[in-house]
């Protein structure tokens, strides 16, 4: 049962149609920003959590989106009480018109940027993807239907890109072998797309031009930037698409 609820999924999301890493973080954000404020916003070890290090602006917007307007002042009543204790000797010692001036001026930017640095749906998201990295490679290195059901697939992203081939140096030659032969086919075929949708698109602003009923450029510009940077735009789901 256990190796079920981890495996399946990464094979759901290999069925999506774009970038399955994409989709998981995707699915790992909406569960985390639930957690933060549901049940668990009075439970200690998640306060600890979020007093020590807090969210970014845009996990922020989505908090706010909630409608929880209670839990998510809770949150920050706390969080903004430990920032102040964090930060206060460096305010006072700047403003104090002490000699070492430029010292105090270097300790209040570092606590302040130190402040800001982490969020922790960011950080949930990427710990998760990361192991959900490893199960793709063990599904990838021991079972032959899902190294075909990613072959056809559409690959990843460019952002998820790079780890993808960190965890692939686990595999066994041959199954490397393959995932580097289906990986180059995949980024051949959707750079080439991608570019040619986005080159439809541009052509499409001309006057007279016939590119505008062209359905391929419909979203081209999204689709693109999903390819570089990872999923950003909502798109229609391409995996019932013929």
């Amino acid at each position: 049962m256990k190796d079920h609820l981890e495996t399946a999924p990464v094979i759901d999301a290999l069925h999506h149609g774009d970038c399955p890493f994409c989709q998981l973080r995707d699915m790992i954000e909406r569960q985390t920003i639930e957690r933060y404020l549901g049940g668990a916003v009075m439970e200690p070890d998640i306060r600890i959590k979020t007093n020590a290090a807090g969210f970014c602006r845009a996990h922020h917007r989505q908090l706010m989106a909630q409608k929880d307007y209670h839990g998510y002042a809770l949150m920050m009543q706390t969080r903004l009480k430990t920032v102040s204790t964090q930060l206060s000797p460096a305010i006072r010692s700047l403003g104090g018109g002490s000699l070492f001036e430029k010292k105090n001026l270097a300790a209040l930017q570092h606590r302040a940027a130190e402040a800001t640095a982490r969020c922790l749906v960011c950080e949930s998201m990427e710990n998760t993807v990361s192991r959900y990295m490893e199960i793709f490679m063990k599904l990838y290195r021991e079972d032959a239907a899902f190294r075909e059901d990613f072959s056809r697939g559409a690959g990843v992203c460019l952002y998820d890109l790079p780890l993808l081939l960190e965890k692939a140096q686990s595999l066994p030659p041959a199954a490397r072998k393959s995932l580097s032969e289906a990986l180059s086919r995949q980024l051949n075929a959707s750079l080439r797309t991608a570019q040619e949708d986005l080159d439809a698109l541009c052509s499409s602003f001309h006057y007279g031009s016939e590119q505008k009923n062209n359905p391929r450029i419909h979203e081209a510009l999204e689709r693109a930037v999903n390819l570089l940077r990872g999923k950003t735009f909502d798109c229609p789901d391409k995996s019932n698409e013929q």
